[in-house]
């Protein structure tokens, strides 16, 4: 007995220790910036040959990649400087924009590196701009700046959490409405709370093993991630057992009989149907990402709340191409504002596949117990108020099983919109659409959303539009829709993953 612990102990240090070794990327923009500081500082002059020798050379732990910038891609980086993009100084873009239209031989290269690989995802990167003059015979390429993409919340600055409706007698009925009522929650709560404990193994093992070793192409507990995860699913758990005691919506007994059908796996939400025939006027729109998205660092939305709360893009100038494989493009058509007074972003940490698959088979929501309990408690929003909902991926259908949880709560969600995600069940909103990636066998995602219609010959998308993503009768170059939330940047390329963020979004959320 004592043989198979020290074994299985060995196993578990050689399975935890290197993970443990191998966080290079929690602190590494920092490192990276510190050394360009001490070039600066020492009065050293910036040149490709110095940059990586103190650098580093292409390896495991400081990968460099090399890419071409044209002047459409200069102007997209100037136009998303300061949300996500951060120069070494203000007019850094608008030097190299300079160059290149007065210098047509000459190009901008960049030279990133990425501070924590994510496998195919290189979303994070320090990276330096040269002018390359194409075997010209010039002199060494000359250093323009630097700047590096920079994920994470700023404002960490504590929020008045709202009181909780409480259970209150005002009229006879109540005696016997509440007792009914506190029953029903209670049966809900135990089985959205024991659906998220059993789904935490499982969440413990997709994280640790599926999403490091397939997705970012780690070795197990890089992170340390799986607990996290699986620490997730108990909070989660937790929430959705206590949410309805806090929240009084008021329903009658035939409404709270119907949330009780609704829990009924795979078909529930078939049974929890209640149209409403008064409209609202929303002045809050919620986000959410998808799975897989970490902890706070990596839930970072700001392009797409920028894209959604700013002016419209102007065009290009009219020296400048409209059109290059492989670089974003401004928007062309007249994007106006959606008029919402608040669009926030609710964090969905360490999501995982399993959280999608429970909820669209109805065997528990904690994930959406979550955010609406973040919106709630947080932005200010009662009974009577009418917001929208908008998610990507996985959070499409966070967005569909919240619009319910609210609804019971007298909070109206009068449009959801989601991107390249699945969605099964019954949404209580005025209008739901869902856009799928149009291209066949392009997003693996999308094909999976198209299958689940297909299977359940659409008696469980209900009231859902299924679209695709062409929009005012075009579509961008296919580079722009890979499975990546909507307004990330590739921290190798400083390409935006924007195809979905157009004019049909903005215009289906006014």
């Amino acid at each position: 007995m004592t043989n198979i612990k020290l074994t299985i102990s060995i196993i578990l240090l050689f399975l935890t220790l290197p993970g443990c070794l191998a966080r290079y990327g929690k602190d590494r923009l920092d490192q990276l910036l510190s050394s360009v500081k001490d070039l600066e500082e020492n009065g050293e002059e910036l040149t490709e040959e110095k940059i990586k020798e103190k650098l580093g050379k292409p390896g495991f732990l400081k990968p460099i990649y090399e890419h071409n910038l044209n002047s459409s891609s200069l102007y997209n980086l100037k136009k998303d400087s300061g949300v996500l993009l951060i120069p070494n100084r203000t007019d850094l873009y608008d030097d190299m924009l300079t160059v290149v239209k007065k210098e047509r031989s000459s190009n901008i290269k960049l030279l990133s590196y990425v501070y924590d690989r994510r496998g195919l995802l290189e979303l994070s990167s320090l990276t330096f701009y040269m002018e390359s003059f194409g075997g010209t015979g010039q002199d060494e390429p000359k250093v323009f700046g630097w700047d590096y993409v920079k994920y994470g919340n700023k404002n960490n600055s504590k929020v008045n959490r709202q009181t909780y409706i409480n259970y209150k007698i005002k009229k006879p009925t109540d005696y016997l409405r509440l007792p009914y009522t506190f029953l029903i929650d209670t049966v809900i709560g135990l089985k959205q709370f024991t659906g998220e404990i059993i789904k935490s193994p499982i969440s413990f093992v997709e994280a640790e093993l599926l999403e490091n070793i397939f997705i970012e192409k780690k070795i197990p507990f890089y992170k340390l991630d799986g607990f996290r995860a699986a620490g997730e699913d108990w909070r989660n758990g937790i929430t959705a057992l206590t949410y309805r005691y806090r929240v009084d919506g008021k329903q009658g007994l035939l409404a709270t009989t119907q949330n009780l059908l609704g829990e009924i796996p795979v078909i529930g939400s078939v049974f929890d149907q209640r149209h409403r025939d008064k409209n609202g006027t929303a002045n809050k729109l919620f986000l959410t990402r998808g799975i897989y998205g970490g902890d706070d660092s990596a839930q970072n939305m700001d392009l797409w709340v920028h894209y959604l709360t700013n002016s419209p893009a102007q065009g290009y100038p009219s020296d400048m191409p409209t059109s290059r494989p492989g670089s974003t493009n401004p928007e062309k058509t007249n994007r106006t504002n959606t008029n919402n007074s608040l669009v926030k972003v609710i964090p969905y940490r360490y999501g995982s596949g399993i959280d999608v698959f429970w909820a669209l088979f109805n065997i528990s929501h904690g994930y959406a117990y979550d955010m609406a309990a973040e919106i709630i408690s947080k932005y200010d929003v009662n009974p009577g108020d009418s917001i929208h909902l908008s998610g990507h991926s996985g959070g499409v259908q966070r967005s569909i099983a919240t619009a319910r949880i609210l609804n019971d709560d007298g909070i109206k969600v009068e449009k959801i919109y989601g991107i390249a995600g699945p969605a099964l069940g019954y949404a209580p909103s005025r209008k739901t659409k869902v856009v799928l990636n149009s291209k066949f066998l392009y997003d693996p995602v999308s094909e999976i959303s198209r299958l689940l219609r297909y299977l359940t010959l659409d008696l469980l998308t209900l009231n859902i539009d299924w679209n695709d993503d062409i929009c005012n009768n075009s579509r961008k170059e296919d580079e722009f829709y890979k499975h990546i939330t909507p307004g990330f940047v590739d921290g190798r390329t400083r390409l935006k993953y924007d195809g979905y963020l157009n004019a049909c979004l903005t215009d289906f959320l006014k």
